[in-house]
């Protein structure tokens, strides 16, 4: 479930965020933020807007902190959570 999880995350990094990075630079250690990726605030809420569509589900308030979106994999676990 949580490849699956993290395979759809890549897809809506790549294909629909208004950003430009190719789905082959995507790995699940990677950080999101600057050192890695670099995505900034607004990425990151359409980001969370995003998921939040494709899964069907709305983040808690108390989950939409950094510690929550700092790489791929504690966003896989986080959304599997969720769907779970």
């Amino acid at each position: 479930m949580s490849e699956a999880i993290t395979e759809q995350l890549k897809d809506i990094i790549a294909d629909k965020l208004d950003v430009n990075i190719q789905r082959a630079e995507i790995d699940s250690d990677i950080s999101l933020m600057e050192d890695g990726l670099g995505l900034d605030s607004i990425a990151i809420m359409e980001f969370i807007s995003l998921i939040e569509g494709q899964f069907s589900f709305k983040f808690d308030e108390d989950e939409l902190n950094m510690d929550g979106f700092r790489d791929l994999q504690t966003v896989t676990e986080l959304v599997a959570s969720k769907v779970n």
